[in-house]
């Protein structure tokens, strides 16, 4: 077993142990990454097979990693710390702060490297089923109109306090895209696989509730025919209410872990994680 670049040639097998781990992945987004960082884009071999993984994506203080996988009949053997320990020496000395979300089975884990749990995230689902609300071609000109990349620019700097655009806006550019726009939040959904949207990221500043609720009513009003996941800080009580209004349910919790110099992150922002 050797530990090496991943290749865009692994994504279908990378999907597979994401299937098999059930890990949420999309295949742009991982091309994406390996396009973005591909320094930091590790894969564990066996006999040239693809096993686990392990991704990370920079921005201009932090780094997120992602996708930190080993398929079932090769776990406990110790490729998981192998593919941790080789990503994390390279990304310690080079970013100030790094942050991911956890299985809460790995806090103990990721706790002996230093990283330290902020908050819970919540899972939400809808699956069709949504309460009646009144939607109309204006509003959702409205939600259509204004400058999308200059909203999020400005919204995002004051949420993480650092700007993450050089990978974010070609997250947001693919063939599914749909891009939310008003004067105090912007919404952004895609789709993952044939039968699921993920939402997210989403933002919206506090005190604009009203805002957010017209993005949620426009989302379930084009893509309500689809499974919609998003991943919701739980100590944002506002959003967490606004998914539970439109019968959006529960189904899992992961772990906002941190390492390094703290974050100034406005989670209140946040209505829904990026994938």
């Amino acid at each position: 077993m050797f530990i090496g670049w991943l290749k865009f040639a692994d994504v279908a097998q990378l999907t597979h142990i994401a299937q098999e781990t059930q890990w949420l992945l999309d295949g742009y987004h991982v091309k994406l990454m390996m396009m973005h960082a591909p320094h930091l884009c590790y894969g564990a071999y066996d006999e040239g097979k693809l096993i686990g993984a392990i991704m990370a994506i920079p921005f201009e203080t932090s780094a997120m990693i992602k996708y930190f996988m080993v398929t079932p009949t090769y776990q406990r053997q110790g490729i998981g710390t192998r593919l941790f320990t080789t990503l994390f020496g390279v990304l310690k000395d080079s970013h100030p702060s790094l942050y991911l979300h956890a299985d809460p089975a790995l806090e103990p884990f990721f706790t002996r490297y230093g990283f330290k749990t902020v908050l819970e995230v919540g899972r939400f689902v809808n699956v069709g089923k949504v309460p009646p609300f009144s939607f109309t071609n204006a509003q959702a000109k409205e939600l259509e109109s204004g400058n999308f990349d200059a909203t999020l620019r400005k919204i995002d700097q004051e949420t993480f306090g650092e700007d993450r655009m050089a990978f974010m806006l070609d997250e947001m550019e693919r063939n599914s895209s749909l891009k939310f726009t008003l004067p105090n939040a912007f919404q952004h959904s895609s789709v993952i696989n044939p039968r699921g949207v993920y939402l997210g990221p989403w933002q919206c500043r506090s005190g604009h509730e009203a805002e957010a609720e017209k993005m949620l009513q426009g989302v379930l009003y084009f893509r309500g025919l689809k499974k919609i996941f998003a991943d919701v800080p739980l100590t944002n009580t506002t959003a967490v209410a606004l998914f539970e209004k439109y019968h959006f349910q529960p189904k899992g919790k992961f772990l906002h872990m941190s390492y390094g110099l703290p974050r100034k992150v406005r989670f209140d922002h946040i209505y829904a994680f990026s994938l």
